[in-house]
């Protein structure tokens, strides 16, 4: 039998980008419900390691750090995840748009993106008041139990790194394609927007 993940030489992208608390994973998540699409979290990703093993506790020391992990690792772990999404048919890169939320975080994992991917839109998540976020992110911590969130020193080192990376990542992209979302406002004005700003550009 043909292996299906021979068959696609680039996956069809759509990247969330956005500060911790800004809400990558909640949207990625409702469009991930909708036919034609699949939602991939390098959060989650990570947080699914073992933790036991050697490069599970490498990666979740970097994570309690609020630094981010090296470009080969999460670039390998991500291709892994994407052949076997693949091979259980979660996931159809032949015909599916790819959610991608939380990769790339850095310019060198945008240019190893950009060797097998079509980027067709970058959503930039974000809002003027980050305390917002950070009230957020404690919120998640109690519900979820996520100790990353928890942590004012690590939030505040989660924020530094993002920032400093962001823009530099965002250079290898075109402007025509990133659409900045305000998400301090109300969820539904949220949901409005990323609709909106989809049906126009990929209709």
């Amino acid at each position: 039998m043909e292996n299906p993940t021979t068959k696609v030489s680039h996956y069809h992208v759509i990247l969330l980008f956005g500060p911790p608390g800004s809400g990558k994973g909640t949207w990625g998540k409702l469009l991930d419900l909708v036919p034609g699409f699949y939602h991939f979290s390098t959060g989650e990703m990570f947080r699914m390691l073992d933790v036991d093993s050697e490069i599970g506790q490498h990666i979740m020391e970097n994570m309690r750090r609020g630094e981010l992990v090296p470009d080969e690792i999460t670039f390998d772990l991500w291709q892994q995840h994407l052949i076997n999404a693949t091979l259980i048919g979660r996931f159809h890169p032949q015909k599916d748009i790819l959610i991608l939320d939380g990769f790339p975080r850095t310019p060198k994992q945008a240019e190893m993106l950009k060797s097998i991917a079509d980027v067709k839109l970058i959503l930039k998540l974000d809002c003027a008041n980050r305390e917002i976020l950070v009230e957020r992110l404690h919120r998640r911590a109690i519900l979820e139990g996520r100790l990353d969130d928890a942590n004012q020193q690590v939030i505040r080192r989660r924020f530094e790194v993002y920032d400093a990376e962001v823009e530099k990542t965002l250079t290898h992209f075109s402007d025509n394609l990133i659409e900045a979302l305000d998400v301090a406002v109300a969820p539904v004005r949220i949901l409005s927007a990323i609709g909106e700003v989809m049906a126009r550009r990929l209709a």
